[in-house]
């Protein structure tokens, strides 16, 4: 899940862990003349990445850093997920407490020091939906109803192809795979948060292994006018209890679940 919590002139991105995470499933894609179909450059991401390794595994624990412009307000990030639906990640900044969110396969939440406890709704909820299911990640899931690729660009030095994916909500993310390798370059959308819909840009590099899964452990993403940069520090599989999944308690007030 990619939650954005605002204050006035400073956002926090908490980069979810199934942004990177893919696996193949159908959906019509397609290619604009004379360049490659989406659903071969999505295919090639996958091999480079090790799609299917989250398959093989019950849970993941992933853990980083995040600082937001040159010397500015740094954090901490845990994100922990049961697969294939359930996440929670915290965002930790000293002086400011802890920013939660997390989506139990059927509540969608957020808890942080300046809007308090939320129940997700609407937008907000549908995209905690889509981004807790590693299959969504690769694009090609059934809740995405086109991909296609736009054209062949440069970003960051690198040349890639644009594909644009369209979610059966509406949702517009576009995805930029490097020619040479395959791998994600950049991906671009709007995100919902607290104040609206978000413009930002992602851009990932320093791809390392993890146990069969290659990730970017670099990821720096401009919204708002703000630029954050978050360091992927650690990746561990199957050590998350269900116990660190559970609502809040002012969640299940707030859902009217019982304690």
């Amino acid at each position: 899940m990619s939650v954005i919590s605002s204050r006035p002139g400073r956002a926090f991105v908490l980069l979810s862990l199934t942004s990177v995470l893919v696996a193949p499933a159908a959906v019509r894609a397609q290619g604009a003349a004379g360049l490659p179909a989406a659903k071969d450059l999505i295919a090639k991401y996958a091999a480079a990445v090790g799609a299917d390794t989250w398959k093989k595994h019950k849970s993941a624990r992933m853990k980083a850093t995040m600082e937001m412009g040159a010397g500015g307000m740094s954090g901490n990030i845990e994100l922990v997920q049961i697969f294939p639906n359930a996440v929670a990640q915290k965002l930790i900044v000293p002086g400011m407490g802890e920013i939660r969110t997390g989506f139990d396969g059927t509540v969608a939440w957020a808890v942080d020091p300046m809007q308090g406890p939320q129940v997700l709704t609407g937008p907000r909820a549908d995209q905690a939906r889509d981004d807790a299911d590693p299959e969504n990640s690769l694009r090609l899931s059934a809740n995405i109803t086109s991909s296609e690729t736009l054209e062949k660009t440069t970003v960051e030095g690198k040349e890639c192809y644009k594909v644009k994916h369209t979610w059966k909500s509406g949702r517009v993310v576009t995805d930029c795979y490097a020619v040479s390798d395959g791998l994600l370059v950049s991906t671009s959308s709007k995100q919902v948060g607290p104040m609206g819909e978000v413009e930002t840009t992602q851009y990932q590099s320093d791809y390392k292994d993890f146990g069969g899964l290659k990730r970017p452990t670099t990821i720096r993403q401009d919204a708002m006018g703000q630029q954050v940069t978050i360091r992927l520090t650690g990746w561990e599989w199957d050590n998350v209890d269900p116990k660190e999944l559970e609502l809040p308690p002012e969640i299940k007030a707030l859902a009217g679940k019982k304690p």
